[in-house]
Order: structure tokens, then sequence, then C-alpha cells
């Protein structure tokens, strides 16, 4: 009301809208004798919901019409009753496509559901393909650097020190990637805001989470070559070489 009527009282005011007609389209003019909190018609998704106007039945004659019920038990338990009222009234009256406020609600947010849970799934097999590769960099790195293990262990190096060499290598490299991924993904956040439901661009959750959860995964895939490393040989390695 207030984007509408700039300020000015509602209740009262005469407007003039469509009369939903089913001949056709015609303006009529109605009068507000009440007003409401917004809804959303399209689903929870809805940004800037279109307003809305409840008209009397007896005014506005239609197909169809909705009916309401809120209970505190199972919904269905009262579907007979319901349908006995509504009987009493008019006989005749078909009373259709029963369903519960859940299933409107899953219905209206079903499609972005399916593409949430499409996303999750491609987003832990890239996941999944990271640690591999990670894996994989980290296992070529370390067979190509087994001489240079060799040479620091037959020098005194403790395995540790192996073990802390491989693992640092692999996190200063995690580390850039995570900061060069984070600044990327915070500029593209608000390009995605029309496709987040409840969640914010510059999520905290998320932007703590998910480098949490890749730094992990990276050095989970950086364990197993590390550990190869510290196993290194030196009289085997030196006598190759």
């Amino acid at each position: 009301m207030r984007r509408y009527l700039h300020g000015k009282p509602a209740v009262g005011t005469h407007i003039r809208v469509q009369a939903m007609d089913p001949r056709g389209p015609t303006l009529v003019e109605r009068e507000i004798v009440g007003v409401i909190r917004q809804v959303k018609v399209d689903g929870l998704g809805e940004k800037e919901p279109a307003p809305e106007i409840y008209v009397p039945i007896v005014q506005n004659a239609w197909f169809f019409g909705v009916l309401a019920v809120r209970t505190t038990g199972d919904p269905f338990a009262l579907l007979r009753p319901v349908k006995s009222v509504i009987s009493k009234y008019d006989p005749q009256l078909p009373v259709a496509d029963v369903r519960t406020m859940e299933d409107v609600t899953a219905k209206s947010i079903a499609t972005p559901r399916f593409r949430a849970r499409a996303l999750g799934t491609f987003s832990i097999l890239a996941l999944l393909l990271s640690a591999m590769g990670i894996f994989g960099v980290q296992a070529f790195a370390v067979a190509q650097r087994r001489r240079e293990f060799g040479v620091r262990l037959a020098l005194g190096a403790q395995v540790r020190d192996v073990f802390t060499l491989v693992l640092g290598t692999a996190a200063r490299i995690v580390i850039s990637g995570l900061v060069v991924g984070t600044i990327c993904a915070a500029l593209l956040a608000r390009s995605f805001a029309a496709l987040l439901f409840g969640v914010r661009p510059l999520d905290a959750i998320t932007f703590i989470v998910a480098p949490l959860t890749l730094t992990l995964v990276a050095l989970l895939a950086t364990l197993v070559p590390a550990i190869h490393a510290t196993r290194t040989n030196p009289a085997v390695v030196l006598r190759q070489e």
C-alpha cells in the first residue's frame, strides 16, 4: 500500500482494478475495507510479489474457490466433515485437489530443490575429481623428488622432516588456490543473488565451510604421497641414480 497509495490511509480508498470476470477484462471500482500482509504467489523465492486483491465471491464469481482449513492434528481427518458441511450448501459442488500446506510448499520449491540437488551432486563429483587431481599431482611430484628425499635422509634428515616438506609444499599450493578462489567467488557471488533463497550472496558460513572442506580434502589427498615419501630408502635411491 505504501508503494501505490504513497502513505495515504488504505481503508476507505476507492481504486479501479480488473474485475477478474470470465467474460473478459473489465475495469470496476473497488473500495478497500481491510489490509493484510503481503503473500507470496509464485513461490518462496519470489522477490517482489505482485499486489493481491481479495473480493467477496458474491461480487466476483469465479470458476473455482479455495478453502483453507487450519487443524491441530491430521488434516485429512477433517476431510469428511468439511465435505459434509460443503454439501449442505451445494450437494453438486465437487471438492477436489485436497492438499496440505506442506504439499503446496513442496510443489512451489520443487524446481529450485531439483536444481539445488543437481548442483550439489555435481559439486560432490567436482570435489572428488579435485581430490583425485591433487593426489595424482602430489604422487607425481613425490616420484620426481625421490632422489632429493634420499639425499636428505642420507644427510641426516628425519622422517618427519620429509613428511613436513611434502605437506608444506602442498599446503602452499592449496592456500594460494583458496585465496584466489575465494576472491573470485566473492566477486561473482552477487550475480547469483537471484538464484538464492534464504542465503545471502556473501554468506559467512558458506565462505568458511567451503574453504575448510577443500583444505581437508586436499590434505587427505596429499597424505598418501607424503607417507610414501617418508618410506624412501636412501641406499636404494642413490644406487639407482
